[in-house]
């Protein structure tokens, strides 16, 4: 009875290591995305400063369209469309 409970009790550690592996691969991969996307953001974060600016007419259009194409890249980025 002792070698079926030493055997359970093996099995259980080797499910729980296994989830734990599991989770430490999971969780890396989904921290090292962001940090490719990172420089999309960052410029993404830079064209919405520049829009706090006063501009003229012009510009402000120039700026919406480039916020509008940096957005898209950071987004299909994140999604690893990109």
């Amino acid at each position: 009875m002792d070698l079926v409970l030493l055997q359970g009790c093996s099995m259980k550690t080797t499910h729980l290591t296994a989830l734990i592996i599991s989770v430490t691969v999971i969780s890396a991969s989904a921290t090292a995305k962001p940090s490719k996307c990172a420089k999309y953001k960052d410029k993404y974060k830079a064209i919405q400063a520049k829009q706090k600016q006063p501009n003229k007419v012009k510009k402000s259009n120039q700026l919406k369209e480039q916020e509008l194409k940096a957005l898209h890249k950071w987004q299909k980025c994140k999604q690893g469309k990109f």
